[in-house]
C-alpha cells in the first residue's frame, strides 16, 4: 500500500512515516523545512527510503504530485505555533489546504483520508472531555481546525473521511517538552501553584498505532474520534516522572498561582498595545492551571488501548534527547530504570590533563558568528560548490581516508554536503554529515545526502563508534580548551585504526599568516606544522601527518598552472628564509591539514 502524509516532515508526520515504512509500505510525506528539527527529520526520512515532496498543502501542483498512486492519506498538516501572521494564514493552510488534499485525494481515487483534528477545538473546557463535549475554540489555531474537521467530514459521501482528535503528543523526536526537561535537569524549574491540575499527554508510539487503526477498521469513516493517552496526570505527577527520567531531584520551589496570573494579565494590557511581546501571558501559565482529562470512548470501542504510561514514556524521551545530545547523559542511570547509561570517558584523561567531554559544550562555544560546528566556505553559486570542493577534497583528502568503501565516516561541519557527495560518488556507502545550521544541510537532503542537523560535542557523544571522523571546519574556531576536548571526544569514538582529518589556517605563511589569524573575529589562534602534530600528539593521536592544502587543483583553468608555479616558488623562498634563522618549518601554504590515527592495540 502506497501512504501519504502530509506534514510528514514534523514530530508525528515523521513518527508516523517512518511507522508504515517498518510495516513495509510505501511512504510519501509532504512537508516544509521551516525548522532544525524538521531538516534532522527529512534526512531520517530519507535515510528509511521514504519519498519528501517539500512543500506546503495550499501548493496544488505539489499535491498532485505526491498523490500519483497513493490508497491511504493521513492528512496532519497544520498551521499552529506560527508567530505575528494574520488570520488568513491560519484559515489558508488548515480550511482551504484541507479541501486541497480532499479535492486531489479524490481525483487521485485515494480511499481513505484519515484527518488530524486537535483536543484545541475543545477550548478552554475542563473536567472529563469526550467525543460529546461542546466544541468552543478559543484561538484562531481552534477555530480553523475545527472548520477543517467539518469540511473534511462533508466529504464523506464522495471518499472515506475519519477525523482524529490528537491531544498532546511527546517522546522522542519531539523538542515542545524539551525545555521542561532542560528546566528540570538544569534545577531551573519552578513550581506554580499547587500542582494538582490534570493533564492528558499521549506518547507518540501509542498515537501512531492508533491512527493506524483508524486506517484500516471498517467502521471509522464518517466519525470523529478523540485519542488519549495512557492515563491523566497531574503537575506534579508530570514533573516528578521528568525529574526521575533526567536524574535530577524534584523541583521543591513553589510559588503562589494568582499573584502570577494577575502579573501576566497586566503585562499583556500593558505591553501588547505598546507592540511588545510580554515576557509572561496568560497562556503560559496554561500548563499550571488548565485541568481536563480524557475519554475516548469510541476509540476504545475500536480497540485502540494505549499501553505507555507518562512515566515510561518520559524515560524513553529523556533517553533520547540524552542520545541526541539535548540533555547530558546520566551516570549510574538508565532510560529503562535498570543498566546504568555508558557514560564515554575521555581515553588517558589523567595523563593528558584533558578536560572532561560535556555535550552541553556546544551551548558554551565561544565562537558565535563563525561557528565550528558549520561550514562556512561555501561559494554564492551552491551548487557549483559540489563540482569544484570535489576537486578540491579529492586532491587534498582522499588518499586519507580508508580504502574499505563500508567503513562509517562521519563529516562535521558538512554544510551543504559537498564533502559527502564526494564520497557518495566515490562509492561509499556509510557516509554521515552533520551542521548546525539547517539553511546548508536542506540543500544536501534534497540531493538525498545523509546529512543532519546537528552540534557536534553532542552528535559525536551520543554516535559512533566511527572509522574516520572529518572535520570540514578550520580548528581555529575552537580555543585551546575546546580544541583539546574535541580531539580527545573524536579519538574516544573512532574505532582502533581509525582516522581523524582536521585543518587550520597557516600561521607560519609570511604573507597571510597573520592576517588569516587576526583578519576573522572568530579565529582563536593559528598553527605550525609542529604546533598541529603536537597537539594531536598530546591527545593521543598515532601515525600523524600534517601536510599542505593545495588550492590550485582546478587543472583545466590554465592560470592555476601558473598559480601553481608562483606558489612552489614563494615556498622554496619561504623555506630557504627560515633555514636562515634556524627555523625547521617546511609547509608554507596558506592551509594546513593533518591526518592522525588511534592505535590502542599492537
Amino acid at each position: 500500500m502506497h501512504v501519504l502524509i502530509t506534514g510528514g516532515t514534523g514530530f508525528i508526520g515523521s513518527r508516523l512515516a517512518l511507522a508504515c515504512r517498518a510495516q513495509g509500505r510505501r511512504v510519501t510525506v509532504l512537508g516544509q523545512t521551516n525548522t532544525a528539527a524538521e531538516a534532522e527529520n527529512i534526512a531520517e526520512l530519507t535515510a528509511a527510503s521514504i519519498r519528501v515532496v517539500n512543500a506546503s498543502v495550499t501548493d496544488g501542483a505539489a499535491l498532485a504530485e505526491a498523490m500519483q498512486g497513493v490508497e491511504l492519506v493521513f492528512h496532519l498538516a497544520a498551521a499552529q505555533h506560527e508567530m505575528n501572521v494574520p488570520d488568513a494564514h491560519f484559515r489558508a493552510v488548515n480550511v482551504e489546504g484541507s479541501r486541497n488534499v480532499l479535492e486531489s485525494a479524490i481525483r487521485h481515487g485515494v480511499r481513505r483520508v484519515v484527518h488530524g483534528s486537535t483536543i484545541g477545538v475543545y477550548g478552554s473546557a475542563d473536567g472529563v472531555i469526550d467525543e460529546h463535549t461542546s466544541c468552543r475554540p478559543d484561538n484562531i489555531y481552534g477555530v480553523t481546525k475545527l472548520e477543517a474537521e467539518r469540511l473534511a467530514l462533508s466529504f464523506g459521501d464522495r471518499i472515506e473521511v475519519v477525523a482524529a482528535r490528537i491531544p498532546e503528543i511527546y517522546g522522542p523526536g519531539d523538542r515542545r517538552l524539551l525545555k521542561l526537561f532542560r528546566a528540570i535537569e538544569r534545577r531551573k524549574f519552578v513550581n506554580i501553584g499547587r500542582g494538582e491540575n490534570l493533564h492528558h499527554p499521549m506518547y507518540v508510539d501509542d498515537l501512531t498505532a492508533a491512527l493506524l487503526v483508524l486506517a484500516r477498521h471498517p467502521e471509522a469513516p464518517g466519525n470523529v474520534f478523540l485519542l488519549a493517552g495512557k492515563e491523566a496526570v497531574t503537575t506534579n505527577e508530570m514533573v516528578a516522572a521528568v525529574a526521575a527520567a533526567v536524574g535530577a531531584p524534584a523541583p521543591r520551589v513553589r510559588l503562589p498561582l494568582a499573584p502570577l496570573l494577575g502579573l501576566a494579565t497586566l503585562m499583556e494590557l500593558t505591553l501588547r498595545p505598546l507592540g511588545i511581546q510580554p515576557p509572561l501571558h496568560r497562556r503560559r501559565m496554561d500548563f499550571f492551571r488548565k485541568s481536563f482529562s480524557l475519554r475516548p470512548t469510541r476509540a476504545a470501542a475500536l480497540g485502540i488501548l494505549p499501553q505507555t504510561g507518562f512515566r515510561e514514556g518520559a524515560r524513553a524521551t529523556a533517553a533520547w534527547y540524552q542520545a541526541a545530545g539535548l540533555l547530558p547523559p546520566i551516570a549510574g542511570a538508565s532510560p529503562d530504570g535498570g543498566r546504568p547509561v555508558r557514560i564515554p570517558q575521555t581515553p588517558r584523561a589523567a595523563t593528558l590533563m584533558v578536560p572532561a567531554v560535556d555535550p552541553a559544550l556546544d551551548e558554551a562555544l565561544t565562537a558565535k558568528m563563525e561557528p565550528f560546528d558549520s561550514f562556512w566556505e561555501a561559494p554564492a553559486d551552491i551548487e557549483r560548490g559540489y563540482r569544484t570542493f570535489a576537486a578540491f577534497y579529492r586532491y587534498n583528502y582522499l588518499r586519507h581516508l580508508p580504502t574499505d568503501r563500508a567503513a562509517d565516516v562521519l563529516v562535521i561541519s558538512c554544510g551543504p554536503g559537498y564533502f559527502v557527495n564526494l564520497l557518495r560518488q566515490q562509492g561509499y556507502t556509510n557516509v554521515v554529515g552533520i551542521d548546525s545550521f539547517p539553511d546548508k544541510v536542506a540543500h544536501a537532503v534534497r540531493r538525498g545526502l545523509d546529512c543532519r542537523v546537528a552540534r557536534a560535542f553532542g552528535f559525536l557523544t551520543a554516535g559512533g563508534p566511527w572509522d574516520a571522523i572529518i572535520a570540514e571546519q578550520e580548528l581555529n574556531h575552537l580555543t585551546k580548551d575546546e580544541i583539546l576536548r574535541f580531539l580527545t571526544l573524536c579519538r574516544e569514538k573512532l574505532r582502533d585504526g581509525g582516522t581523524l582529518i582536521v585543518h587550520a589556517i597557516n600561521g607560519a605563511h609570511p604573507i597571510v599568516g597573520s592576517e588569516s589569524r587576526w583578519g576573522n573575529f572568530d579565529h582563536y589562534n593559528a598553527w605550525t606544522q609542529y604546533s598541529l602534530h603536537q597537539a594531536l600528539e598530546h591527545t593521543g593521536y598515532r601515525e600523524i601527518q600534517v601536510f599542505p592544502l593545495n588550492l590550485y587543483v582546478f587543472w583545466t583553468n590554465p592560470l592555476n598552472y601558473v598559480a601553481l608555479a608562483w606558489d612552489t616558488l614563494t615556498r622554496v623562498f619561504f623555506r630557504f628564509c627560515f633555514k636562515m634563522v634556524g627555523k625547521t618549518n617546511a609547509l608554507f601554504s596558506k592551509k594546513i591539514g593533518a591526518v592522525g590515527r588511534k592505535r590502542d592495540r599492537g
